[in-house]
């Protein structure tokens, strides 16, 4: 799952470098429409694997395990 966090977040940079170099209304929709939600999804599966690795438990470590 971080895999495919780690994707979705290297598709909302691909988009940002795109608009850093074409800045027109298309490059700005496709960053509003594809790149947040690629972007909000990378953060949510990063939370949630981190998560279940025991990472936001007070007695935990913040290592994840290597299960």
């Amino acid at each position: 799952m971080i895999r495919v966090a780690c994707v979705l977040a290297l598709i909302s940079l691909a988009i940002l470098v795109l608009v850093a170099v074409r800045i027109d209304g298309a490059t700005a929709t496709i960053f509003s429409f594809v790149g947040i939600p690629a972007l909000v999804a990378a953060m949510g599966l990063y939370v949630v694997q981190r998560w279940r690795a025991g990472a936001f438990h007070p007695t935990g470590t913040s290592r994840p395990s290597m299960h």
